[in-house]
């Protein structure tokens, strides 16, 4: 029993450090991948706009490129990816702009969305940096030469 206390003891320390850390993990990203406010909402938008081109797991089709699981570009910066939702890109995977059909927050929904599914694992989009991203562009649109 002297030999087993211990052991035990180190066993729940370990547990406390682990559920502490990962609190810590939490409050600093301000949410687990997975349970941001809008994932849900991100993830119908997806399976509405996005699954016939970039596939139900984020792998795209086979014809484009268009994968979405695993992609630095994903995880990376978000303003990219808030840009290319809303205003598309050109490629061999072009995309088309969503900028007329979503709002900031559909945007931030279907970003996060993106970011957090399959195994993806970055932080969560806010409306408010669609709006910034959004307004960047129409202050360069307007700015001419």
């Amino acid at each position: 029993m002297g030999i087993l206390l211990p052991t035990l003891f180190r066993k729940l320390i370990t547990a406390c450090a682990c559920v502490c850390l990962a609190s810590m993990a939490v409050a600093f990203l301000g949410c687990t991948p997975g349970t941001a406010p809008s994932f849900e909402q991100g993830k119908k938008i997806f399976q509405n706009d996005c699954l016939a081109c970039h596939g139900k797991g984020g792998g795209g089709v086979l014809y484009r490129e268009t994968v979405l699981n695993g992609k630095a570009l994903v995880t990376g910066s978000p303003d990219k990816v808030i840009a290319i939702i809303l205003y598309g890109e050109e490629g061999a995977g072009s995309m088309p702009g969503w900028d007329k059909k979503l709002s900031d927050q559909e945007v931030a929904a279907v970003a996060t969305y993106i970011r957090q599914a399959w195994s993806n694992r970055a932080e969560p989009v806010t409306a408010e940096m669609v709006a910034k991203v959004r307004a960047r562009k129409a202050k360069s649109s307007s700015s001419g030469p």
